[in-house]
């Protein structure tokens, strides 16, 4: 296997429930890889496999086959973890203490950091919008707000690989646009970044590479702007579109959607001049034309749905 930050090859996990220790497949034969840099966004619905994967990762559980590799060691060495932040799904902190204490007490804990110089309290509780806050005892915190201090807790020890899994959970709007910029500013920095998320136009904006898993098999995994295509569609825009030419580009399998100003039509690149042919024959002004890619969203679904072969 070649060097990557995260490398998962053939792992597969089989729980024993019940009294015939039945066995339930978590993961099947799960492959792919992270590179360094990377925005990764780890997908699938509810029961796909994501939090086993994660655990194997963290080195709270083992596989039962396969190879496991993170930062270039097996999950749960010293030397790893030394350089992981992680954010877990479901967490809790010691409601009395204030958030700078928790963090000060998780610095001791976690022991200095991995060369560098790790950043200050004071600089993390900043960089999550919790700078006024660093005296106020966390019960009194908001959901959105301790999931703030999840990530301040993550990056205490400067790590190169953040694994975060639903770290958006409880946030408004404007509080996700801000942990968003604070994962493309961290990126910048040259952090490594797996990420579990089901808000999937939040995920959209930031990622670089997606693995999408289903029923503890691996359904899909790349570099996000070749998974989508690139230009696979073309949008016109026009001011009006007579009922003809709407006909005509219905039977040729055009989507149309009619605005209050405008009329949005959508084809296969291949078909562009021949629509704007169209268009202009039936004396439909074009507005713009734009290239159309698929969204993390519609991705997501195609691939899970029956003829996707996900199902």
């Amino acid at each position: 296997m070649s060097e990557a930050v995260i490398q998962f090859c053939r792992v597969t996990k089989v729980y024993r429930r019940g009294f015939h220790g039945q066995e339930v497949a978590a993961l099947s034969g799960v492959s792919f890889e992270v590179n360094a840099g990377e925005v990764c966004a780890f997908l699938g619905p509810n029961g796909a496999g994501k939090t086993t994967s994660i655990s194997i990762l963290m080195g709270f559980l083992f596989g039962d086959a396969g190879e496991i590799r993170v930062l270039g060691h097996p999950p749960g060495d010293v030397r790893a973890k030394k350089k992981i932040g992680f954010v877990p799904e479901n967490f809790a902190f010691y409601k009395h203490m204030t958030a700078t204490r928790l963090l000060e007490f998780h610095r001791e804990l976690a022991g200095p950091a991995e060369g560098g110089r790790a950043p200050e309290i004071s600089e993390l509780l900043a960089q999550v919008k919790l700078d006024t806050f660093g005296k106020l005892k966390i019960g009194k915190f908001s959901r959105g707000m301790v999931q703030r201090l999840g990530i301040a807790q993550a990056l205490l020890g400067d790590p190169q690989l953040l694994i975060l899994d639903e770290p958006t959970s409880g946030l408004d709007p404007a509080g996700r646009k801000e942990i968003r910029e604070l994962m493309l500013s961290l990126k910048a920095a040259g952090k490594t970044i797996f990420l579990s998320s089901h808000i999937l136009s939040e995920i959209e904006q930031i990622c670089d590479r997606v693995i999408i898993i289903d029923r503890g098999r691996l359904i899909r995994a790349g570099l996000f702007e070749e998974m989508r295509g690139r230009d696979s569609q073309v949008e016109l825009v026009v001011d009006a579109l007579p009922e003809s030419a709407e006909q005509a580009l219905r039977e040729r399998g055009a989507e149309i959607a009619h605005g209050p100003q405008s009329v949005h039509v959508v084809v296969p690149a291949a078909q562009k001049r021949e629509t704007a042919e169209l268009l202009w024959t039936a004396g439909s002004d074009i507005l713009q034309m734009n290239p159309k890619k698929t969204s993390l969203e519609e991705l997501f679904l195609q691939l899970l749905e029956p003829d996707g072969g996900a199902r």
